[in-house]
């Protein structure tokens, strides 16, 4: 198997390489230092920490935990040529294309207390416009719906997280007829306010919070008690 060099840009923590692709086989892929969630054993801290966040089970499959970042990365993309990654324990996020092919990866920190180092991002190559998760889960002949955070994104239906609050960049990858943008619940965030004027300039829905709802987040409202049924009918 061929691999190339990938670049990374720690300004914005995201790394580039040339992932392995994986076509239509089960996304059950067995990593090097990684573990599923769903194989950890009860009383595990991660597992504690998924639990925590009510994350459904359903998705405790789909996300892995490895107790080296570093080591990680190094098996998984051995021509990274980075000396620099976190050797921390960190959740893993697979993201996958609408082919399900893997296009890249997000490591979240769960023990480091750097800000700046709690996300680590790697995509296949420069040429992915973004990095977009639950490409591989949606029907683009519903509405999409396009959150900021990826775990956010998991309780609600055919919905896609684009990593940050620049939801009308990601919308504009998705070729898909309705498309509603869900941004986090900042509502005294004068960057927030100012992308949604921008996306209903151009002419996006967006889905605007009721005085009601506290939380921060989509996950923030389902550990408070909110079910997604309800931040669905809300949306």
């Amino acid at each position: 198997r061929r691999h190339t060099r990938f670049k990374c840009d720690w300004s914005s923590d995201v790394c580039s390489s040339d992932l392995p692709k994986f076509g239509q086989v089960s996304k059950q892929k067995v990593f090097e230092h990684a573990e599923w969630i769903d194989k950890l054993p009860s009383g595990h801290f991660c597992l504690n920490y998924i639990e925590g966040r009510r994350i459904p089970k359903e998705f405790y499959d789909k996300l892995l935990f490895t107790d080296n970042f570093k080591l990680f990365c190094d098996s998984t993309f051995p021509n990274h040529n980075k000396e620099e990654l976190p050797k921390d324990e960190r959740l893993i996020i697979p993201f996958y294309d609408e082919y399900h092919e893997l296009i890249g990866i997000a490591g979240r920190a769960l023990t480091t207390a750097d800000h700046k180092l709690r996300y680590v991002k790697i995509k296949a190559n420069d040429s992915i416009k973004g990095l977009i998760y639950g490409l591989d889960r949606i029907d683009k002949s519903l509405t999409v719906k396009i959150v900021e955070g990826e775990l956010d994104s998991i309780f609600l239906k055919n919905c896609i997280a684009s990593g940050d609050s620049a939801l009308h960049q990601t919308a504009e990858l998705i070729e898909a007829e309705n498309k509603v943008l869900v941004y986090d619940n900042e509502p005294r965030n004068r960057e927030i306010l100012k992308l949604m004027e921008k996306s209903i300039d151009l002419n996006y829905n967006i889905v605007i919070w009721p005085d009601t709802i506290e939380q921060k987040d989509i996950n923030d409202m389902v550990k408070f008690g909110i079910s997604p049924d309800e931040i669905e009918r809300i949306i």
